[in-house]
């Protein structure tokens, strides 16, 4: 009886480093996906302001064309 509590504590003592292991681990794992993330986010926020500021400008030049067209004088 003795040796087989013996034997069930020393199979959990030999998984006590890997517990304690994957607990430092965490934190870690959890910055690196945040920082993946918010690395995505920026990329995304870039690439659409990018984008949007694009397209506002070749409105605005659109615009521009217009009133110029009409303005101006036809011969």
């Amino acid at each position: 009886m003795a040796d087989e509590t013996m034997t069930k504590y020393q199979g959990e003592a030999h998984a006590l480093p890997d517990i304690i292991g994957n607990i430092i681990r965490f934190p870690f794992e959890v910055v690196k996906v945040g920082v993946g993330s918010a690395a995505n986010v920026i990329v995304f926020v870039g690439t659409t302001s990018i984008n949007l500021v694009s397209n506002v400008l070749s409105t605005v030049t659109q615009v521009l064309q217009g009133i110029s067209s009409a303005i101006t004088p036809k011969q």
